[in-house]
């Protein structure tokens, strides 16, 4: 894969839940040729407009970050968790929990990667800072800002994606940022 990688809000591919009750704003799939059940990273973006269970991705690791909207409880059956906004919480996606937005609608941004060929080392809201990043990096911007990494100097609209290799990771405004290790 070619990196750094400069995803643009305006270029994500709107479409169906894998469930079928909604709908999903695909940011990147990899590896390109891969799909919903057979991949090894794959972003999202996706409103939740009512109570309804998550798809199921067995063999996959999720970091969910509330990115628009109040709260959202996800219901295991065992166990509920709040997330607040800006929270992320990491979860096994085989467990397909039940999602309740709380107060109206939401929004959130989803980083899911094969547990087999990936660890989620990291998932934080940052401020504008530097950081040493390695493995493979996904940075969503929270608001408008430049980031360099590589060499090289992307201007991010807000909710634009950069995907980065290892190597000094600039970031020139808030962001969320997940770290990914190789596995093993």
């Amino acid at each position: 894969m070619e990196l750094p990688l400069h995803l643009p809000a305006s270029a994500y591919r709107t479409m169906p839940w894998k469930n079928g009750t909604g709908a999903t704003d695909e940011v990147w799939l990899w590896p390109p040729r891969g799909d919903r059940d057979a991949f090894s990273i794959r972003i999202s973006r996706a409103p939740i407009l009512t109570d309804g269970g998550f798809s199921a991705f067995a063999g996959a690791d999720r970091v969910i970050t509330l990115i628009e909207g109040a709260g959202l409880v996800l219901d295991f059956g065992s166990r509920s968790e709040h997330l607040a906004p800006l929270a992320p919480f990491r979860f096994d996606t085989g467990l397909a929990p039940v999602g309740r937005p709380v107060g109206g609608p939401v929004r959130v941004f989803n980083v899911m990667a094969d547990r087999d060929a990936w660890t989620i080392a990291r998932a934080a809201v940052l401020e504008k800072g530097m950081d040493e990043a390695a493995g493979l990096t996904v940075l969503f911007a929270l608001e408008p800002q430049q980031a360099e990494t590589g060499g090289r100097l992307h201007y991010l609209a807000r909710q634009d994606t950069l995907i980065c290799g290892p190597g000094p990771l600039r970031r020139g405004g808030r962001a969320l940022v997940v770290a990914l290790a190789p596995a093993g």
